[in-house]
């Protein structure tokens, strides 16, 4: 018997309500074309198949549900896209509350491997097997990543956003829901999965995890050194620096400025191409 839970046994693909993620990688063409001309595949085939691996380890982790028969979600990848489906069986909150964290990790692991995820996430009718990936969440979720996530954000599509802000309205305050903290609201109005939660999964008891959190912060400084000859893809890195301090910003009892990417890197500000005491401004 399959474990896939879109897979029911003596019946044709039905499409499925569900909570449904694309994802795909950073700059992955680039890295190919990159390792190429460097003459050095190999290496970077073992770097991005260790990251991926361990990370997606992490993502397929169903310790809590050994004894169910069936797996809560599919997962299917192809070249650098990931697309993962959990079947929803009421309005959707208990498989997010599976889902965000999972998602969460991924992308905060391969970010500190310095591989950076984009994607989108939808609630809406699906279907994933070995076979072919199919319906209307894939669709949206295709269309988010593509048009709306832009920097390296896992964004929600409207159908994820209605699905939260039901959820929200279950609780007589909304600052007391179980997703708050798994989501923030982006400057251009976009929900986005805050992954770097990831850092405080063990916060009550063992407090942040500091070493991963700098590990973050050095591979998005390393980004930005990298490509400050490119502004389309810097820009993107300049987000994710951004990100980082205000998730400083918002847990300033865990953080300080050794934990901030430094802004000298990232800051959007104009200045003079010479001093003002410099004889060669006129």
């Amino acid at each position: 018997m399959s474990r896939n839970p879109y897979i029911i046994d003596d019946q044709e693909p039905t499409l499925c309500e569900s909570v449904f993620v694309f994802m795909d990688i950073l700059g992955y063409s680039d890295l190919m074309l990159q390792s190429q001309s460097a003459n050095k595949e190999q290496p970077a085939l073992r770097d991005i198949h260790s990251a991926l691996l361990a990370s997606r380890r992490r993502l397929e982790s169903q310790t809590l549900f050994s004894i169910s028969r069936k797996d809560f979600y599919a997962l299917k990848s192809f070249t650098d896209n990931i697309v993962i489906g959990w079947p929803v069986h009421s309005d959707a909150q208990a498989e997010f509350g599976i889902a965000f964290p999972r998602l969460a990790e991924f992308q905060f692991n391969m970010a500190i491997r310095g591989y950076f995820v984009r994607g989108a996430i939808s609630v809406a009718p699906a279907y994933v097997d070995e076979v072919v990936v199919f319906g209307d969440a894939l669709a949206q979720a295709y269309k988010g990543e593509s048009i709306l996530a832009r920097d390296p954000r896992i964004i929600f599509t409207d159908s994820a956003v209605r699905a939260v802000e039901r959820h929200l309205k279950y609780y007589s305050q909304a600052a007391n829901a179980p997703h708050v903290r798994d989501i923030l609201k982006d400057a251009d109005g976009q929900w986005f999965l805050n992954y770097l939660e990831s850092v405080l999964i063990a916060e009550d008891t063992l407090g942040p995890l500091y070493n991963e959190f700098m590990q973050h912060k050095i591979a998005v400084e390393k980004k930005l050194s990298e490509h400050t000859s490119n502004p389309e893809i810097w820009a993107k890195y300049a987000w994710v620096a951004g990100y980082h301090n205000y998730f400083c910003d918002l847990h300033t009892n865990h953080f300080d400025d050794e934990h901030r990417v430094n802004i000298e890197l990232f800051k959007s500000t104009p200045s003079l191409i010479a001093g003002e005491d410099d004889s060669n401004v006129q």
